[in-house]
């Protein structure tokens, strides 16, 4: 599989958020400032050596492709991931009623009330702290465009795929800075893909990504994974003051449907690579790879993260030999199935472990013929 300019047979990563050091969260020096970093700062300091304490964990597992780990600050890593980005964009207020989806119904939804637009970098510092640190490939991930854009109350657009383009036009902005510092992968988190696509998702996500040089986009996205709890459809009967609650999940909701839920859709993302967890799910969810005629590289999740049983090498290695039935080695990746912020971080170092240890397994056979290699119908 191509990842950056070299061919890496089976590479690995891990995706999303990864616990940060104690030492960081709840820290004055934790919150990130908006704009760029005072070089002599503790803020900067203190960023840069939690960025790298995370680099370090996966340089030492053995991962080929280093991930960002979503160092944002703060006391609330899954709030983060949508008010991060909203405290860098303008036309909006960070008040507003409870998020109104499934399992996130205890975090606020900002209120858009003016025009959108970026007013500081989103990731420039994790690029920098990351490059300090490793000479890996480098893959920075980004909260996906269709989460922003529901997960906001907006009383200025109101016309949602408006609001979606306006936050796409400031992410290909933000996009472009980072190709210009030399990111290997950027990777959007569309985890409410599930919940159903329409035409303005593609739309805005090519808005995205389009005209950007040097960088291959990857697109993530998973059944849910707050507080470890999978994703559900809302269902009318179970609404409290508009919103979703997170213990109220009626024993009749049903389940998204999963990976089928994001085709045909997906595909005419300009995406170079899919990928969402197996590892909890099972194989099952490959089916739709097959019926859609996917033909790009997938990266699939091998590490379930909503079980704190570190997984042995022989168990990842048995899951990627079953992947390999469906998509070929040529264009198969392994990761974890989601990010791992509600695990200890001496179990995510394990399971990292696990997960080089189970690939190089299969790599190896995959090398010496062993395995047959399986074609994308």
């Amino acid at each position: 599989m191509l990842v950056a300019d070299q061919e890496i047979l089976l590479p690995t990563t891990m995706v999303g958020n990864y616990p940060n050091p104690r030492w960081y969260d709840g820290r004055d020096f934790s919150e990130m400032p908006i704009g760029e970093f005072s070089y002599d700062g503790t803020h900067k300091e203190a960023f840069d050596d939690a960025v790298g304490a995370i680099v370090k964990d996966q340089e030492e597992a053995g991962l080929d492709i280093i991930a960002d780990g979503k160092v944002y600050g703060g006391d609330s890593p899954y709030g983060e991931i949508v008010y991060y980005y909203w405290k860098r964009m303008s036309g909006n207020r960070l008040t507003g009623p409870p998020i109104g989806l499934p399992i996130y119904s205890t975090l606020f939804a900002p209120t858009i009330v003016g025009e959108v637009q970026r007013i500081a970098p989103f990731h420039l510092a994790h690029l920098r702290a990351m490059r300090k640190a490793t000479r890996k490939p480098i893959k920075i991930s980004y909260t996906g465009i269709q989460v922003l854009a529901l997960a906001a109350n907006d009383e200025y657009y109101k016309d949602t795929a408006a609001l979606a383009r306006q936050i796409a036009t400031a992410y290909h902005e933000d996009f472009l800075r980072l190709a210009e510092e030399g990111v290997d992968i950027i990777q959007l988190d569309e985890f409410v893909w599930p919940y159903g696509m329409s035409d303005w998702e593609v739309e805005v996500y090519n808005l995205a990504v389009d005209g950007v040089p040097g960088v291959q986009f990857w697109t993530h996205t998973c059944w849910g994974n707050y507080s470890g709890t999978p994703g559900y459809f809302p269902d009318d009967g179970d609404k409290e003051n508009g919103a979703w609650l997170l213990d109220r999940r009626p024993p009749d909701a049903p389940a998204p449907e999963r990976a089928h839920g994001i085709f045909p859709k997906a595909s005419d993302a300009h995406m170079h690579v899919l990928n969402y967890e197996l590892g909890r799910t099972g194989t099952d969810d490959l089916r739709p790879l097959l019926d859609n005629h996917w033909d790009r590289p997938f990266v699939a999740g091998v590490i379930d993260v909503k079980s704190t049983i570190t997984e042995t090498a022989a168990e990842v290695a048995g899951r990627v030999r079953e992947y390999l039935k469906v998509v070929p080695a040529e264009r198969l990746g392994l990761t974890t199935d989601c990010g791992m912020i509600n695990l200890p971080r001496m179990i995510c170092l394990g399971k990292l472990r696990a997960l080089v240890d189970g690939v190089a397994i299969v790599r190896e056979e995959v090398s010496q013929g062993q395995l047959p290699t399986a074609a994308l119908a």
